[in-house]
Order: C-alpha cells, then sequence, then structure tokens
C-alpha cells in the first residue's frame, strides 16, 4: 500500500509539473526573464523616442498654424509680431516675431523646412535640438532687433539656424551619423544658402543670413571632441 501512495504522489507532481511549466516547457530562468524584460524595455524605449522625434517639431508649429489661422478668421491678416529694429515697441518681437507669418503660403514653406531639419536634429541629439531651436529663436530675433534694417517675421530664421547647424556638425564631430546628415542636407538643401543674400526684395535675407551664422556658432558650441564620445554618447 506504501507503494502504491509513493507512485499516485509521484504522478501527481509530475502532473503539477505540467501545468506549472507549461505542458513541460522548460522553465524560466532568472536571467532568461531579466533578457526579455530588458527587450521588451528597450523596444518600448525606442518606440517612446521614435514618437517623440515625430511628433516634438508638430508639436511647435502648432504655435505659428495657431496663430496664422486666427489672424486670417478673425483679423484679415493684420494679428501680427514683427520684430521693429531698434524700438521699444519691437521688444515682444524678440519673442513672438517667429511665430507670426505675412499668409499660410509663408507659413507653410517655412514649416515644411522646420520639419525636416528639427527630425534630422533629433535623430542625432534632443539636447542638441532643444539648444538650437532655442539659439535660434531668441538669438536670431535679439539680433533682427539690433541689426536689421527692416521689421520682419517669421520661422525662416530659426529654420536657418537648424540649417547651419547640420551643415556643420558632422564635420565637426568626425563621426558615421553627424557626419551622413550633413552630407544629406548638403546634397539636398546647399540651395538654402542663397537665402542669405539678398536676392529676393521681399525676402527678410538678414534673418537667414543671422540665423544661418547662430545655427554655425551653435555647433562649434556643442559638438563633441571624437575621444570623448565614450563619456558623451549617451547625451540626447
Amino acid at each position: 500500500m506504501a507503494l502504491d501512495d509513493e507512485e499516485l504522489k509521484a504522478r501527481l507532481q509530475r502532473l503539477s509539473d505540467e501545468v506549472e511549466l507549461g505542458h513541460g516547457s522548460p522553465p524560466a530562468t532568472a536571467s532568461s526573464r531579466q533578457s526579455m524584460s530588458t527587450k521588451s524595455s528597450t523596444k518600448q524605449g525606442w518606440l517612446q523616442r521614435l514618437r517623440y522625434t515625430a511628433c516634438l517639431p508638430l508639436a511647435i508649429l502648432a504655435l505659428p498654424w495657431a496663430q496664422e489661422i486666427i489672424d486670417q478668421v478673425l483679423f484679415r491678416g493684420q494679428w501680427n509680431f514683427p520684430v521693429y529694429p531698434r524700438s521699444p515697441d519691437g521688444i515682444p518681437g524678440i519673442f513672438l516675431s517667429a511665430f507670426s507669418h505675412a499668409n499660410f503660403a509663408h507659413l507653410l514653406g517655412n514649416s515644411i523646412a522646420f520639419a525636416i531639419f528639427s527630425w534630422l536634429i533629433l535623430a542625432k541629439s534632443k539636447r542638441d535640438y532643444w539648444t538650437t531651436v532655442l539659439i535660434g529663436w531668441l538669438g536670431g530675433g535679439l539680433a533682427s532687433w539690433l541689426l536689421a534694417p527692416q521689421p520682419a517675421h517669421g520661422l525662416s530664421g530659426v529654420v536657418y539656424t537648424l540649417f547651419g547647424y547640420l551643415l556643420v556638425i558632422g564635420w565637426l564631430e568626425k563621426r558615421f551619423v553627424p557626419l551622413v546628415i550633413s552630407v544629406f542636407v548638403l546634397i539636398n538643401y546647399s540651395a538654402f544658402i542663397w537665402g542669405v543674400f539678398p536676392t529676393q526684395p521681399m525676402v527678410a535675407w538678414w534673418g537667414h543670413l543671422f540665423g544661418f551664422l547662430l545655427g554655425i556658432f551653435a555647433a562649434y558650441g556643442m559638438y563633441r571632441e571624437p575621444h570623448s564620445q565614450k563619456d558623451r554618447s549617451l547625451r540626447s
């Protein structure tokens, strides 16, 4: 009778093991569970970064688009915030002129270039992106207030700041990803450089020039030496 009890216990134990382990599948060890958790966390982090990269420029662009819609619908194009050079009335334009445009065509052209250049910088570094945008926005507004020959507004100064940064950062860092980005911008958007010259009477070329120089300044201020990359490669 004792033998029957032992056999019954053994069968019950095997049945319990099969149910618990998924009908004979090998148990997940602590290391395998940790590996699966790490892979899942990495995937979620990558997807979160991708969503952030895709949505951030669009969120910024929502501001000038909202302003332009309100301007055209309610004020018939008269609600603008240009920089008036060297005038107290132009001080608000230092902060607001980048989000003010003459019409939807003006805004659309700037929006496309802003989004593309933003995505390219975000593919490299979030910190570089925010720094470059702020330099172009506030630095460009201040430069226009101090040095511009006449009032102007629009996002193109910030666009040229992003363009200037992208054009030189790869040659400064001499790393694969930034260099590929700089070459891509050089090949596909080199025609932008003509915008810094007074070739079109209705275009505020000086704002483009200020932005472009500020972009180069931003690149020189933020680029990382190749030998220090190991310590700073995670900066984003």
